[in-house]
C-alpha cells in the first residue's frame, strides 16, 4: 500500500508499506525515459532494484520470471500499446538495512510496485504455447574426453563481440561471440541445461530440455538467425552438429493476463 507520494520535476518518489501478502519497496522512484535508445538494463544491486530504459512489458517479464527459468514476452497477454513503447527508469530500495536482498524477494516487491504505481491488475493462467523441445539426434552427443565435473564456480557464460581479445575458457564455461553475420558458441565439459540457458536468449520460444542426457560435451557451434546465400546455418541446423535437435511443439505454460493497467502519473 502506498502511504506517501512526493512529486517533483518529472520524478515520482513514493514510500511503500509492506502487506501481509507480498513485500514492498520502502522507497522507489520512477522517471519516464525519453532518450529514444533501444538498449536497457534491469536487475538487483545490493538492496536496490535498478532499471534503466525499460518498458512495462520488460518489467513484467522480470517480475514474473520463475526462480530457475525465463519468462518470455509471449507469456504476457494483453495490455495497452504504450506497455511496449514507453520507457522508464526505476530505482527502488528495500526496507531495512540488509546489504543484499534475495532475487525472488526483489521480484515480489516489483510486483507490488507495479500494482501500486501502475495500478496493475493481472491474473495467471495456463495456456498451450509454442515451444521448442530439445531432443537427441540419432547418434546423440559425443562425450567429452574428460567427464570429471568442472568447478561450478567457473561455469560462467561469457558474451563478447567479434574482434574482442579472448582469454582461455575454463572447463564448464561457455562463450558466445556475436559478429555481423554469425554467432559462434564454444566450450568444453558442458552440461545440456547450460546449453539450453544460452540458446534461450536466441530463441523466439521457450526451449524445454527433453534429452534426458546427463553427460559432459564439448561445444563448437556457428549459426545465424537469418538464412541467406553464403550465411552460416540456422540455430536449428547448428545444434545438430553437437548431437542435439530443436523440434517445434506446444506445451502448457503459465501466462500472466493483464486485466487493467494505467500509465504512472507524472504530475
Amino acid at each position: 500500500m502506498i502511504r506517501q507520494c512526493i512529486f517533483g520535476a518529472g520524478l515520482l518518489l513514493f514510500v511503500c508499506q509492506g502487506s501481509a501478502q507480498k513485500p514492498s519497496f520502502e522507497v522507489a522512484s520512477i522517471r519516464v525515459n525519453t532518450s529514444g535508445s533501444d538498449g536497457g538494463s534491469m536487475g538487483p544491486r545490493g538492496n536496490r532494484l535498478v532499471a534503466e530504459n525499460v518498458t512495462l512489458r520488460n518489467l513484467l517479464t522480470y517480475a514474473y520470471s520463475p526462480a530457475n527459468g525465463q519468462f518470455l514476452d509471449e507469456q504476457i497477454i494483453g495490455g495497452p500499446d504504450w506497455a511496449r513503447t514507453d520507457h522508464f527508469d526505476i530505482e527502488a530500495k528495500a526496507e531495512g538495512n540488509a546489504r543484499v536482498v534475495p532475487g525472488e524477494q526483489t521480484k515480489a516487491m516489483l510486483q507490488s510496485l507495479l500494482e501500486d504505481r501502475f495500478q496493475l491488475r493481472a491474473h495467471r493462467e495456463t495456456r498451450d504455447l509454442p515451444v521448442y523441445n530439445l531432443v537427441l539426434t540419432k547418434n546423440g552427443p559425443k562425450l567429452s574426453a574428460d567427464q570429471t565435473p568442472p568447478d561450478p564456480r567457473r561455469s560462467f557464460i561469457s558474451f563478447v563481440s567479434e574482434g574482442q581479445q579472448l582469454s582461455p575458457l575454463p572447463r564448464g564455461a561457455l562463450r558466445m561471440v556475436t559478429g555481423p553475420s554469425a554467432t559462434t558458441v564454444t566450450g568444453t565439459a558442458i552440461i545440456v541445461p547450460r546449453i539450453v540457458m544460452l540458446l534461450q536468449g536466441k530463441s523466439d520460444r521457450i526451449i524445454l530440455d527433453k534429452t534426458g542426457f546427463s553427460g559432459l560435451i564439448d561445444v563448437q557451434l556457428e549459426f545465424s538467425q537469418e538464412l541467406g546465400p553464403g550465411e552460416s546455418p540456422s540455430l536449428f541446423t547448428a545444434t545438430q552438429q553437437i548431437g542435439l535437435k530443436l523440434e517445434p511443439a506446444k506445451a502448457p505454460l503459465e501466462v500472466v493476463v493483464i486485466d487493467s493497467v494505467q500509465h504512472p502519473s507524472q504530475n
